[in-house]
């Protein structure tokens, strides 16, 4: 009788250890499900929601403001900028995750649009939704992938532009962007990639706050990870990709990486002493030099890889 007395409490205390862990599970799926569905788009876009109003004006260029739809009830900002003098050149520019569109022409030190103008092409610079004047839902890796379509989507159907003389650019997480519609657009003029990323999960494996949110979302998919990595060797138009060997976001092995794996005709510029948010700064002439010849079918300097 004592024997069954005692197995009596000890199999309810395995049951409630089993159902436990099983509870304890179940939230950890849980954890992770909302990890990657809702705080890893905002951990990876965390658009500002303070910023500066300003146009191309402000540089004293010319511009159309446009709200380009993306499908039937949301749109993205964006601004045409004409060259400076008639061209058929065109650069689709998607800019990095942490600043909106009017930040491109009020940022300090360095104002991407200025440069960008003097490369001598005409620009297309675009927000994504959830950025700036853009619809405002939560930016994501499918979603910008739309956002970039619909830009090339513009230039051609509204604009009459031909695909062999669009460019498609993207700095920091905006690379990303720009290679996923590179790998789309096989038939655009080139694809230049500005302190690239390998990819998201990559960046944030090296942060221990952001890699205990990424690590485990990757279980589910890899929908935000913009893996340009893996992408790369899917991209057959010229490739322009310029860093610097400073970079603690997008490390110095990252755009080497891009570069091994990437297709001919493939040119790498690693800028000396340049660092992640500098690249405008520090690089702004060279850079200016290295996207002008890019974009004129010149060589874009002597690559050094």
């Amino acid at each position: 009788m004592a024997t069954q007395a005692v197995a009596g409490p000890r199999r309810s205390w395995k049951r409630a250890l089993v159902w436990t862990a099983r509870v304890v599970f179940v939230l950890y799926l849980a954890v992770i499900i909302m990890s990657h569905y809702y705080l890893e788009p905002k951990l990876i876009f965390p658009a500002p929601t303070n910023y500066t109003l300003a146009t191309p004006a402000s540089l004293n260029l010319p511009f159309e403001d446009l709200h380009i739809p993306v499908d039937g009830s949301t749109q993205i900002h964006a601004w045409w900028v004409p060259a400076e003098k008639q061209s058929a050149k065109v650069i689709l520019y998607f800019h990095g995750n942490g600043y909106v569109l009017e930040s491109e022409v009020v940022r300090t030190p360095a104002h991407e649009a200025l440069p960008l103008h003097q490369t001598g092409a005409n620009l297309l610079l675009v927000d994504y939704r959830g950025y700036g004047s853009s619809s405002a839902v939560q930016a994501s890796g499918p979603r910008t992938a739309e956002d970039a379509r619909a830009a090339m989507r513009y230039l051609i159907q509204q604009r009459h532009l031909s695909s062999s003389d669009i460019y498609i650019a993207g700095w920091s997480i905006g690379s990303g962007v720009a290679t996923q519609l590179a790998v789309e657009s096989p038939h655009s003029a080139g694809l230049i990639l500005l302190s690239p990323i390998s990819s998201a999960y990559d960046v944030g494996n090296q942060n221990r706050i952001y890699s205990t949110v990424l690590r485990p979302s990757q279980w589910i998919d890899n929908t935000n990870n913009f893996e340009n990595k893996n992408k790369i060797a899917s991209v057959h138009i010229p490739l322009l990709i310029v860093s610097g060997t400073s970079d603690t976001v997008a490390f110095p092995w990252m755009p080497k990486l891009l570069y091994d794996r990437a297709n001919q005709p493939k040119t790498l510029h690693m800028l000396e002493g340049v660092e992640h948010d500098d690249l405008w700064d520090k690089g702004n002439g060279t850079l200016v030099g290295y996207i002008r010849d890019f974009v004129s079918g010149g060589s874009a300097g002597t690559p050094t890889p």
